[in-house]
């Protein structure tokens, strides 16, 4: 497991430093509705979870992955909670524990899980508002009402200008269920073929009213309903008690404001120059792990596309190996591994073993070019010229001449 995690790390790592290197622009209306597709029409406080969560990827891989073990698949109730109390994970990647196959789903699809995370940050505004874009495109295209899984309310904008927003929320607050569709059919004709939308399917779903409704989920209360949607302000409403005791023992919030928390992204790069100045590197280098700084990053990138992250043990060993072929490693090897030298051979073996030094240029003695030299060399034959001799000296009385 910590193999596995530590290699999507270092996916995570190169394909951001790409990303970074390649565009730091932000992303046009018709890739947001892309990306947003076959998230708009969640329940809102499910959508904000998993729009948080997106901006801390590694968290999102290490819940998939607990979550998926034999002993953690069949925690429920308050059993899950109290599991969860030792991860200091953010409260938003804990409440997605309990929808193992949304959690699944955002490990699985990656780089879509990272670059959501990437819009949030540096276009929040613009992420909520295509979210009501899309929602209004379904409720005109006959397929946003309410029904037994969902409630669905039209709200007022708050002032001039404003428009309707659409709040989702579960029929029964206690359960919530997961809606799966098809974008183009959903929101009626797709206005941007370049741009086709994402679109997820789960297994053992049930079509209903242009839905596959997956089974609901009996939420646990400690772990949701910390955080809603703000529509009009575009800002994350947050209970600060709920959310603080979630984790107990960790860092306390005071602001009812959703913040990005840098701690929780550790050394996974953020793509937006503007969200980087934001969240220095220099804050998160305490929290990365140099360890994945150096690998091939052709490799992570063919290993990042994979969605079946078994196979990362493979490409792992491999490099792990290629590490220990590495002149260094192998001379650290020979030292450790062999017998002691005897006092005759100690020097033969420092010769032997230590790596040959490069040959040093001139610059490195400090070589002073040759006008330099004879300049010092007149200075010092005048110098000796003022100064009289030793000779001079021990005849002339000024000293005590030597018998």
């Amino acid at each position: 497991m910590r193999t596995l995690l530590s290699n999507v790390l270092a996916a995570l790592v190169a394909s951001s430093i790409m990303l970074a290197s390649a565009h730091a622009d932000t992303l046009k209306k018709e890739e947001l509705d892309q990306l947003l597709a076959p998230i708009a029409l969640y329940p809102d406080d499910l959508l904000t979870n998993v729009l948080i969560a997106a901006t801390y990827p590694l968290e999102v891989v290490q819940a998939s992955r607990w979550r998926e073990e034999a002993s953690n698949a069949k925690l429920k109730g308050d059993a899950l909670p109290k599991a969860l109390e030792a991860k200091d994970w953010d409260p938003s990647i804990k409440s997605l524990v309990q929808f193992s196959d949304v959690l699944k789903q955002m490990s699985d699809q990656l780089e879509w899980t990272q670059k959501l995370g990437d819009a949030f940050l540096a276009q929040k505004a613009e992420v909520l508002d295509e979210v009501q874009v899309l929602r209004a495109q379904a409720a005109e295209a006959g397929h946003l009402e309410s029904d037994t899984q969902q409630q669905v309310t039209k709200e007022a904008g708050a002032g001039p200008g404003t428009k309707t927003v659409y709040i989702i929320q579960p029929a029964t607050p206690e359960t919530v269920y997961v809606p799966v569709y098809q974008p183009a059919v959903v929101y009626g004709s797709w206005s941007y073929p370049s741009y086709p939308p994402y679109a997820w399917t789960y297994p053992g779903a049930s079509f209903v009213n242009g839905f596959f409704w997956a089974a609901g989920v009996a939420v646990a209360a400690s772990i949701w309903d910390w955080g809603h949607c703000d529509w009009h302000h575009h800002d994350i409403d947050i209970n600060v008690n709920k959310w603080n005791n979630i984790n107990v023992n960790r860092p306390k919030i005071t602001s009812n404001t959703w913040e990005h928390n840098v701690a929780h992204r550790g050394p996974v790069p953020y793509k937006d120059k503007a969200v980087r100045d934001k969240f220095r590197a220099a804050d998160r280098e305490a929290i990365g792990d140099k360890d994945f700084r150096g690998r091939d990053s052709a490799e992570i990138k063919d290993r990042l596309k994979e969605s079946d992250h078994t196979r990362v043990r493979d490409a792992t060993d491999k490099l792990q190996d290629r590490k220990a072929d590495r002149p260094e490693a192998k001379l650290k090897e020979r030292s450790t591994d062999r017998p002691a030298a005897r006092d005759g051979d100690r020097k033969v073996s420092r010769d032997v073993d230590r790596p040959k030094r490069p040959a040093k240029g001139p610059a490195a003695f400090n070589v002073k070019k040759g006008r330099d030299v004879a300049r010092h060399a007149d200075r010092g034959r005048a110098s000796r010229a003022a100064t009289p001799s030793r000779a001079k000296i021990n005849r002339g009385g000024g000293g005590r001449r030597r018998r």
